[in-house]
């Protein structure tokens, strides 16, 4: 039965109740299993028959439909929950065949392999009609179940310690908080009773559900049971094995070979909580004192662990072990690359090793091969340069160059132009270092070290008769002029390239050694690109911006701006920013342009006679995001700057490269830039 005051049961929750549903004194209805009697709430005993019996009644309670609510909260139209009970229907038939099938053929199927019957909630998420927190709300209305947002709360750390990470993360559910002895749980299924019934179990206590959406609890998971907190008891453990001062050498072999060393577990849960953060890159830098453990999270550092200063020369060396280095050599820079599995994800990890004063840093980049590709449109260019990207790569010949420094994006993007030209018309040959997605139809080539480089592959591939060819990058003359005759010959080269910008790039190419005519003659267009961090949706609001935002928002920008930034909170791990989006400007090769290359002109030449013709450059890209509120004026600052922005608009504190290139003027006089930022109180004064 339902135990509250009738009257102040809303009219959604009136009906057949389960046993287990109370009337919490805080307001609304909590769905409560356990043992121990409370006032005020269904009396349940230790009996494994009553728990059984709670369960049943909770599972067969009458309730109205879930596409029911969905339309009551106004989350879809009717014709979208007609839409999805017919795909269901079907899905259901289709289930039933299959299993039919199977059993006539005599065969023994799992059921975990045969179709099931898709909830409808499922269909309208995987039809994006639904989004999670929609489903979560609705099944909170339809279940009477109290909402957790789990984007502001966060769990108990004590609580967390009651339920074993392999139990949670096994049924998806997440230990919030101990409320008068009785455990809230939070899970994204509530028919889920498998869970319920082990929940309840291994606690011993009450359990209260309450509902989240799944991604929020996944995320969740991974804050809470981070496993770096549980690396102390394996550095302790070194400590104690090796309390006498081993040399590098002595220290490294010692954990060459054994897995079961304490320092195997403390790089396995380096790198496991470096995936489960988002980490692209896991930075292990030596200091004087301490091995510092740093993860690049949306392009930005941040601490994860120190390390005791003997234990660096293990965890290199485990390191190497695992990418099959030379664990002896110490004084050369060494590269590599291995995968590991973390929460049944493989993941590829490349690595640099290089010796520093303090001993040797290793940098190891990771890459989720269960990530989707991001395709063209998602890649965020602006309409107009989409657009023109799109007739530039639909060129039977040229070369399309993507440029700017480590970390911007270069690869993403020639993967998106890759999954938009392929097709079975086409032979496509790439060259890469190394093969990060593998595409079907499309022949993929990895550098391997002393046998194949980058020339010697892309003379290869020039006999297989190819249509469009991929370049990982250019890093010599020698790959550059072969790439360049590639596209004046009649092929189509995709290629990336480190510059500062679009226009740079022209200029990397004659310091190299090529000659201008034939830059000008193979080059289509080339595009610079950078990341830059999204507001974090969940806690962003609006402030109010220093008057250097203002000024140099209004030098860049003609939109109305929507002053915002995140407040920080548990969904961005109180950083403001969750996401990255790329920002772009096309340098298309015009004949005035060309002509501008032939005749060496300089960076700031082109680039204004670009500007004429109609590009947009980054800095305009990047602060149209700040006026729509995707991003912040110190983040753009932070990672968009570029020669000619103008140093006096910055705000005071922000973050500005410490060297600043000299640009000429539009008058041809040199205007020295300051290696410093000029604090706005003084501009006047100096000028």
């Amino acid at each position: 039965m339902f135990d509250g005051p009738g009257g102040d049961i809303p009219g959604w929750v009136r009906g057949t109740f389960p046993s287990c549903m109370v009337w919490a004194e805080r307001g609304g209805p909590v769905a409560l299993f356990g043992k121990k009697p409370r006032k005020g709430t269904v009396n349940f005993d230790n009996h494994e028959d009553n728990l059984t019996h709670q369960i049943d009644d909770w599972v067969s309670a009458a309730r109205p439909p879930l596409g029911e609510v969905l339309l009551e909260l106004g989350l879809i139209e009717q014709q979208s929950v007609e839409n999805a009970l017919l795909v269901q229907a079907a899905e259901a038939e289709a289930a039933r065949l299959s299993r039919e099938a199977a059993a006539d053929g005599g065969e023994t199927v799992s059921s975990d392999v045969l179709p099931a019957r898709p909830r409808i909630g499922e269909v309208l998420m995987r039809d994006g009609i639904l989004d999670e927190v929609g489903l979560a709300a609705a099944l909170g209305r339809q279940f009477g179940v109290p909402l957790a947002d789990l984007r502001l709360e966060s769990p108990d750390p004590a609580v967390v310690q009651l339920v074993p990470e392999q139990l949670a993360r096994k049924h998806e559910v997440l230990p919030l908080r101990l409320d008068e002895d009785r455990l809230e749980l939070v899970t994204s299924d509530p028919y889920d009773v498998e869970a319920i019934r082990a929940i309840t179990n291994h606690v011993g206590k009450e359990v209260a559900l309450r509902i989240g959406s799944l991604s929020d609890i996944e995320r969740q998971l991974d804050q809470t049971y981070n496993v770096l907190q549980s690396a102390g008891q394996h550095i302790q453990a070194f400590e104690l094995s090796y309390d006498e001062i081993l040399t590098d050498d002595e220290a490294g072999e010692a954990f060459k070979v054994d897995d079961n060393a304490p320092v195997v577990q403390v790089v396995t849960r380096i790198i496991t909580q470096a995936v489960r953060q988002r980490a692209s890159d896991i930075h292990i830098e030596p200091t004087d004192d301490a091995v510092w453990v740093r993860y690049r999270i949306d392009g930005a550092m941040t601490s994860a662990i120190d390390l005791p200063r003997r234990m660096g020369p293990a965890v290199t060396s485990r390191i190497k072990v695992m990418s099959e280095l030379n664990i002896v050599e110490r004084r050369r820079p060494q590269d590599g690359q291995f995968g590991v599995t973390v929460d049944d994800r493989p993941i590829d990890v490349r690595i640099s090793v290089v010796p520093t004063v303090h001993g040797e840093k290793t940098v190891l980049r990771l890459l989720d091969k269960t990530k989707s590709l991001i395709s063209l449109p998602d890649l965020g260019m602006a309409d107009d340069v989409a657009e023109r990207y799109r007739d530039i790569v639909s060129a039977p010949l040229g070369m399309l160059l993507c440029t700017g420094p480590t970390g911007s994006g270069k690869t993403t993007t020639l993967y998106a132009t890759l999954n938009e030209v392929r097709d079975r018309t086409k032979n496509i040959v790439t060259i890469e270092d190394p093969v990060e997605y593998q595409f079907d139809g499309i022949t993929q080539m990895q550098v391997t070290g002393d046998v194949m480089n980058f020339a010697d592959g892309l003379r290869g591939i020039l006999r297989q008769d190819p249509d469009t060819i991929l370049v990982g990058e250019i890093r010599d003359e020698e790959t550059s002029r072969i790439a360049m005759q590639a596209a004046l010959t009649g092929h189509f080269v995709l290629s990336s390239l480190h510059a500062v910008d679009a226009t740079a790039a022209i200029h990397r190419f004659t310091d190299m050694g090529l000659e201008p005519f034939l830059v000008a003659s193979a080059l289509s267009a080339v595009v610079g690109q950078r990341l830059l961090r999204r507001n974090c949706t969940s806690c962003a609001e609006p402030y109010q911006p220093q008057a250097g935002e203002v000024r140099m928002l209004e030098r860049y920008s003609n939109l109305t701006p929507v002053w915002t930034k995140g407040k920080g909170c548990e969904l961005c791990s109180d950083t403001g920013y969750r996401g990255r989006v790329g920002v772009y400007e096309l340098l298309v090769f015009t004949d005035a342009i060309r002509d501008l290359v032939v005749a060496r002109a300089t960076h700031h030449e082109i680039k204004a006679t670009a500007v004429k013709e109609g590009m947009r450059t980054m800095q305009e890209e990047a602060f149209d995001l700040v006026a729509k509120g995707i991003t912040t004026v110190e983040d753009v600052v932070r990672s968009v700057y570029a020669s000619g922005m103008d140093t006096q608009l910055v705000p005071i504190g922000e973050l500005l490269p410490l060297k600043l290139e000299i640009e000429e003027g539009a008058n041809g006089q040199a205007s020295p830039n300051r290696s410093t930022p000029v604090n706005p109180a003084h501009a006047e004064e100096e000028q």
